[in-house]
């Protein structure tokens, strides 16, 4: 079927067109000939053909009856369906037949299919094609499994991905492969030539609540369909990222701004989606796991009981047993995790004041925090720094977390180059970390003698440097997280710092809402580090940044912390 043989199914990259896509392609130019053309095709492509005609004689499909031939199908439902139909098949079969470590391919097609019929559901209900809708469904996070296949080695961050919301997940892409999964996939598109009908809407699904799409030239139906995707995104991270509980809500606001749904509309999509995506699955012939039932997540979510059989009575009765049995663990836990709360916030350095070069700040979202700073003088008078983000949250960040911060310093006294400081933590922590746990971490050395400073990032978004001019520099991720390849190199970039500000954030910061359910984003940190007066001192303008996520109803979703590093005055 494909262009290629086995010895290259691990080529990284877009892998090539297959012989099949190109023939089928050709159908829409052979009207005249269209019957005799098929045919040949049918004995070319026998097996394939013969799958294509039992899914289209499955309820699935709904046509009003049976059919015997490709040909007769596309007589009753137009080329274009059919062709639809054939491509998702292929590009199943094509790209399922790669293997990268540490990629869990049944769950990038399950979540693949929940898009699809959440994408046709909703399309059913607003009256969009429904098929087209599936078809979008089905193909919009392409790209994000050709990340991977371009960069294999970052396999072992899959999980990490699997887990996050799709702005964050977003995020994430940019920082780790300095791409995202919507260009690749128009740049797969592209190659193989399939689906310019929906290039647009694909490349703009994963626009902004405040985003005009009328102003970027679309019609009304591209603009429908662009939302329709947006939104079985979200209803498809319902069963697959940590915090439920806001991206259920994030459903229902999405669902009611764009099409004028009720909110109870939104659990009754999320309640069908098993069902339809096994019933799909079933017919299609894509393997899938067992579904967490929605029930769960509910209950999980903490918005209702999951109700059973248990009586009123019954129930209450356990349920009193379970509070007091819990208070008495909680007491216990929290001791524990208050005095482990002292003992990480004495790994954090103490302010040197507005006169040393370095200032930190570090909130946390939970008693733990995963993430941290540090910075410490050298005999020579140079200056070692750091901030670090460990992946996850609780007790197994906070020790990761603890135990990078002290491997840093430790071996930090005795290596003056960054780069090959953070090649031997990265070895030391690829030894013995937990699978899937990695940290980000800009780390650098600052030499106040000469004013240079080299710079390291290892996964975490981008160190700014705001010059004395009101220009802005970023230095980009060289390098995938510590923790996750050993042997590793660094690059490092050299800065003079001269009159310049270096503000080095974790993704809490970027990340973080600071009203309602706007984050506050890379422009809006540029913004407000461009619009502080001048005059205010280092630990002033880190507590104000800070103070626009204290200072909300919302909670905080991660930890904040902040690193800025510049030179005194009197240096």
């Amino acid at each position: 079927m494909a262009a290629y043989n086995s010895d290259n199914l691990y080529a990284p990259g877009i892998p090539e067109v297959p012989v099949i896509v190109c023939d089928f392609l050709k159908l829409a130019d052979q009207q005249d000939n269209l019957q005799q053309s098929i045919e040949i095709l049918s004995e070319k492509y026998p097996q394939f053909f013969q799958r294509l005609l039992k899914i289209i004689n499955s309820d699935h499909f709904n046509l009003t009856t049976k059919v015997n031939s490709i040909y007769q199908a596309i007589s009753l439902s137009g080329i274009e369906r059919i062709t639809q139909l054939a491509l998702i098949q292929i590009i199943y079969r094509s790209l399922n037949q790669y293997k990268i470590l540490a990629v869990d391919m049944h769950a990038f097609w399950q979540d693949s299919l929940r898009r699809a019929v959440s994408a046709r559901m909703i399309g059913e209900l607003i009256g969009l094609d429904a098929s087209l809708c599936f078809t979008a469904g089905f193909i919009q996070d392409v790209g994000f499994l050709l990340l991977f296949l371009e960069q294999p080695e970052k396999g072992a961050l899959w999980s990490e991905f699997h887990k996050r919301e799709p702005e964050a997940r977003l995020t994430m892409e940019q920082n780790i492969f300095s791409q995202q999964h919507d260009v690749q996939l128009s740049l797969f598109m592209q190659a193989w030539g399939i689906f310019p009908e929906l290039q647009a809407q694909l490349s703009l699904h994963h626009y902004s609540d405040k985003t005009d799409l009328s102003e970027l030239g679309l019609s009304d139906l591209d603009q429908q369909l662009c939302k329709v995707i947006r939104c079985a995104d979200w209803l498809t991270s319902v069963y697959t990222a940590e915090d439920k509980s806001y991206i259920i809500n994030r459903c229902r606001k999405i669902l009611a701004d764009d099409f004028n749904m009720e909110p109870y509309k939104a659990e009754e999509l999320l309640e069908a989606i098993p069902d339809e995506v096994d019933l799909t699955a079933l017919v299609l012939d894509i393997p899938v796991k067992d579904h967490i039932a929605f029930s769960q997540i509910l209950y999980e979510a903490n918005i209702r009981l999951n109700e059973d059989n248990v009586n009123f009575q019954e129930l209450t009765l356990r349920l009193e047993q379970a509070l007091d049995e819990r208070d008495k663990l909680a007491a216990e836990i929290n001791r524990d995790l208050n005095l482990a709360r002292e003992i990480q916030q004495s790994l954090l350095p103490e302010s040197r004041g507005d006169d040393f070069p370095v200032n930190g700040i570090n909130i946390s979202a939970r008693i733990l925090s995963g993430d941290f700073y540090d910075f410490f003088e050298l005999e020579n008078g140079d200056i070692y720094f750091n901030l670090g983000d460990v992946s996850g949250k609780g007790v197994n960040a906070a020790l990761l977390m603890a135990k990078t911060s002290s491997l840093f310093r430790c071996l930090g006294k005795r290596i003056n180059d960054p780069g090959q400081l953070m090649y031997e933590v990265n070895n030391e922590l690829c030894e013995t970390s937990i699978h899937g746990m990695f940290v980000t971490m800009v780390a650098g050395l600052y030499r106040p003698s000469s004013d240079e400073l080299q710079l390291v990032n290892a996964g975490n978004p981008p160190a700014l440097l705001f010059l004395d001019s009101g220009l802005c520099q970023e230095f980009e991720a060289t390098a995938p997280p510590l923790g996750v390849m050993p042997d590793t190199h660094y690059t490092k970039y050299t800065i003079n710092l001269q009159n310049s500000s270096l503000y080095i954030y974790s993704d809490g910061v970027t990340e973080g809402f600071i009203s309602g359910n706007d984050m506050l984003g890379l422009g809006g940190l540029f913004k407000l580090i461009t619009g502080m007066d001048k005059k205010l001192l280092a630990n002033e303008r880190l507590k104000l940044i800070a103070s626009k996520f204290t200072h909300t109803t919302q909670p905080l979703r991660d930890d904040v912390t902040l690193l800025l590093l510049e030179k005194p005055a009197d240096l």
